[in-house]
């Protein structure tokens, strides 16, 4: 199949305004063949429910050259992960949360539900489990206990300055963590979450059981407008470095971009109902990682650019290498001086 555009790719030319060799007036549905086998860096037993790849040091240490280095065969980039079995009613039965690191696999918390990362010069990783919260120990490669909550969490998200962490417990509350991790508050206006996601100006996203989602700013809370109504399934993302201001959104298989003005857009690309990804890390935006059919799979757009996998695209990145890397480094730069 010759493939019009990749989708890892899509997400940062629809957000970034960048030119695709698609008519503006095209929708682009991606298949299971954007999966392909080259791509594959892990093979699982279980369902891949969340997929989180940190921007901070751990991945992106500006006093390193491993970002400029990355090789066709394997990454340096640290992603965390979750397993689980879901049931009909979409109820999952977690599996645990493990580390993929240069095709190395390992499980570091049995009882792990979701990971957040810091969004400074450090190399801390918050991990949700259900007995609290605990941190990614990286010269050891385990998960040590933060703070002394116990409550069962299954979300969690951190902001761009400080200590201060949202947590989504599994009765659907979400809390404010501070006092490294010994306090926590409880967010009186928002009700039922089901999900919960920050975008880069630590606006908070969520949806309720109806399947609405809202955003949570200074302003107070917004209900999100122009997304379809009685839909089945949502699925909220972490946004991709370049969006500051907003985060995409699965609505059933077709994705928005929702903003914390409390609008949207449809970004006129969608699934087919057997190519929906059951998790997606495209924080970093240049090397990007999706969980699809209990696999994950890795696309290093620079990699992709540069060799011969992607024709219609390597002009146009061949031009932009530099442009793009400069536009990383600002941005986590950015990101960290907040």
């Amino acid at each position: 199949m010759a493939m019009k555009i990749f989708t890892a790719f899509l997400l940062v030319g629809l957000i970034s305004g960048a030119p695709t060799s698609v008519e503006d007036d095209e929708k682009i549905t991606i298949t299971k063949e954007y999966f392909l086998r080259n791509f594959l860096k892990y093979e699982g037993s279980h369902d891949i429910i969340s997929v989180v790849v940190p921007l901070n040091s751990l991945n992106f240490d500006e006093n390193k050259s491993s970002e400029s280095n990355s090789n066709e065969d394997e990454s340096n980039v640290t992603v965390f992960f979750v397993e689980a079995d879901i049931d009909e009613a979409g109820k999952p039965t977690y599996q645990g949360l493990y580390t993929l690191k240069n095709g190395q696999v390992k499980k570091i918390l049995e009882n792990g539900r979701d990971a957040a990362s810091s969004g400074d010069n450090s190399r801390t990783v918050y991990l949700a489990a259900s007995d609290g919260i605990y941190t990614y120990k990286e010269n050891e490669q385990i998960a040590v206990k933060y703070g002394s909550l116990t409550d069962s969490i299954i979300g969690i998200a951190h902001i761009a300055e400080g200590n201060t962490l949202y947590i989504l417990t599994d009765d659907h509350t979400v809390y404010e963590v501070q006092n490294n991790g010994n306090d926590k508050s409880k967010l009186e206006d928002i009700f039922d979450a089901q999900q919960i996601v920050l975008d880069y100006s630590n606006n908070l996203y969520f949806f309720t059981p109806d399947k609405k989602v809202y955003v949570k700013t200074t302003e107070g809370i917004k209900d999100i407008v122009g997304l379809p109504e009685n839909s089945t399934k949502i699925t909220l993302i972490k946004p991709p470095f370049i969006l500051e201001d907003g985060i995409p959104v699965l609505v059933d298989n077709v994705a928005y971009i929702v903003y914390s003005n409390g609008t949207s857009e449809n970004s006129d690309f969608d699934f087919e109902l057997d190519a929906i990804p059951s998790a997606f890390g495209m924080e970093a935006a240049l090397i990007q990682y999706y969980a699809y059919d209990k696999k994950i799979y890795e696309y290093n757009i620079l990699v992709l650019a540069l060799g011969e996998i992607l024709d219609e695209l390597k002009d146009f990145f061949s031009n932009k290498t530099s442009d793009i890397q400069s536009l990383a480094a600002n941005r986590r730069a950015s990101l960290r001086s907040k």
